[in-house]
């Protein structure tokens, strides 16, 4: 979705990625970067792409929840297609072990070292308990208190529950630091893919 791919509505030519698995339910504020696009258009027709959106709205994001700012280089272009297919396979499952992740990580050029930085991103956002129900019943790397404290909002049965929401770092979720890391540190990874 670097490209804005992720932003593109189904057409009669190719199935978008908004209802790939890992997207369903999950990632939202289209109309967010609607607006910023329309409001671009009617200052500065045809010159901001949507990718270019993408990127300042993530940095800016990461700023105003206490995060380090960088310089965004402008000039993406917009894809001007999506695949359903490519984003089922090629995001990573909240299931996958090092092994895999590693795996995929490698197959877009990124060493283990970009994926753990990557990882961090996980200081921000939440997670769907179908993503992470397994994890706090049968996993044994995972602290009591934490997994049992997630079971009140994530029941064993699955269909029950299913898109109920925890932060990926309960410590401080709606902060752009390193707890998440500090969260792994203490068998507090909310994902499999985490811990």
């Amino acid at each position: 979705g670097c490209d804005a791919s992720v932003l593109l509505n189904d057409t009669a030519t190719f199935t978008g990625e908004q209802g790939a698995n890992p997207n369903v339910a999950s990632i939202r504020g289209f109309n967010v970067v609607d607006n910023i696009k329309a409001q671009l258009e009617a200052a500065c027709k045809q010159t901001v792409s949507c990718a270019d959106i993408l990127a300042v709205a993530a940095r800016d994001s990461v700023v105003a929840l206490g995060g380090p700012s960088w310089r965004v280089l402008l000039g993406r272009r917009d894809s001007t297609t999506a695949s359903l297919t490519l984003a089922n396979s090629d995001l990573p499952a909240p299931f996958f072990d090092v092994v895999n992740l590693t795996a995929s990580f490698a197959a877009k050029g990124l060493s283990q070292t970009d994926m753990v930085a990557l990882s961090g991103a996980h200081t921000i956002g939440q997670a769907q308990c179908q993503n992470f129900r397994d994890r706090l019943y049968n996993e044994t790397n995972i602290d009591t208190g934490f997994a049992t404290a997630l079971k009140a909002n994530c029941p064993q049965p699955t269909g029950s529950g299913d898109s109920n929401l925890a932060p990926l770092d309960t410590t401080t979720p709606t902060t752009f630091d390193n707890a998440y890391y500090r969260n792994l540190l203490s068998n507090k990874g909310l994902l499999h893919s985490d811990q």
